[in-house]
């Protein structure tokens, strides 16, 4: 599984490309309430997922963790993704 974004501000791809593919590298699926997916390109981009079921198995709320170009902190973002702020997706392409 894989998802491809267009990147304006270049903040998850290299200065030459706008687009970028993300791979499925791990995926938590252990509680049926809160799930979580990590996926990375070739840069060491990587964004976590976290989907969360609400009520009942009918509603999902997704939202997102993204570090750009640190494939070296991938393994402990890994393992303490239940303590991790996550946001909306627009919220990983932030200027600010």
């Amino acid at each position: 599984m894989a998802f491809e974004l267009k990147d304006f501000f270049r903040n998850y791809t290299s200065l030459g490309d706008r687009n970028g593919v993300f791979n499925a590298v791990r995926d938590d699926m252990d509680s049926s309430v809160e799930r979580y997916y990590a996926y990375m390109n070739e840069e060491g981009s990587y964004i976590i997922q976290q989907q969360t079921t609400a009520g009942t198995t009918t509603q999902k709320v997704y939202k997102y963790y993204g570090k750009r170009k640190s494939p070296a902190t991938f393994a402990a973002d890994w393992t303490g993704r239940t303590g991790l702020t996550y946001g909306e997706y627009h919220a990983l392409f932030s200027q600010e």
